[in-house]
């Protein structure tokens, strides 16, 4: 299992949690930030063919009212609540883990030491990926569809203008301080 989106200004957290019917897949599985795009779209659709695959998504308003980790945690239960079977233990990227009826095993740099946990990596980082495409077709102002949320100058650019979307973190600290300033009036998306 992993998750994508724990740092971003913007959007949810996205957990995904596979069971791989093979050992090795006809792609390249790494760590998805070792991926192209292009890469992590192709795997993510053979991943899908070969696996069982659980996503949990958590939004903004929940992440600001729990905290990112707690949202992570519950995206977590969600990815494994969503698999056909549960499985009969969870190899979790980072330190820490949700609380579930399986055991789990935290890996530090799990998406670069574990062939499934890659795999997840991709899954996560792809819906995440996508969910921000869509955001910004609906608020097409923030440029969702180039930073996906992170902390870019381009996104810094767009919230001094714009002000937080209902997409935003408000706990987050750029998100908070663009509350305390009024957001320009009259600009352009």
């Amino acid at each position: 299992m992993d998750e994508a989106g724990r740092g971003p200004w913007a959007g949810p957290v996205v957990a995904a949690a596979v069971i791989l019917h093979r050992p090795s897949l006809p792609v390249r599985i790494d760590d998805s930030k070792r991926l192209t795009r292009l890469q992590r779209e192709r795997a993510f659709r053979i991943i899908l063919e070969h696996a069982d695959v659980g996503f949990g998504i958590v939004c903004a308003e929940a992440i600001d009212q729990w905290n990112i980790l707690q949202a992570t945690f519950l995206a977590m239960r969600q990815a494994v609540e969503e698999l056909p079977a549960p499985p009969q233990l969870v190899l979790v990227d980072g330190g820490a883990t949700p609380k579930l009826t399986v055991p789990c095993w935290p890996i530090i740099h799990g998406d670069q030491r574990s062939y499934v946990i890659a795999c997840a990596s991709i899954m996560a980082k792809v819906l995440r990926d996508g969910l921000m495409t869509f955001y910004h077709d609906l608020s097409p102002a923030y440029a969702f569809n180039r930073h996906k949320g992170y902390g870019t100058a381009l996104h810094t650019e767009r919230l001094s203008l714009h002000g937080p979307s209902v997409f935003h973190r408000r706990t987050f600290r750029p998100v908070r301080e663009s509350l305390l300033e009024p957001a320009a009036v009259g600009s352009s998306g």
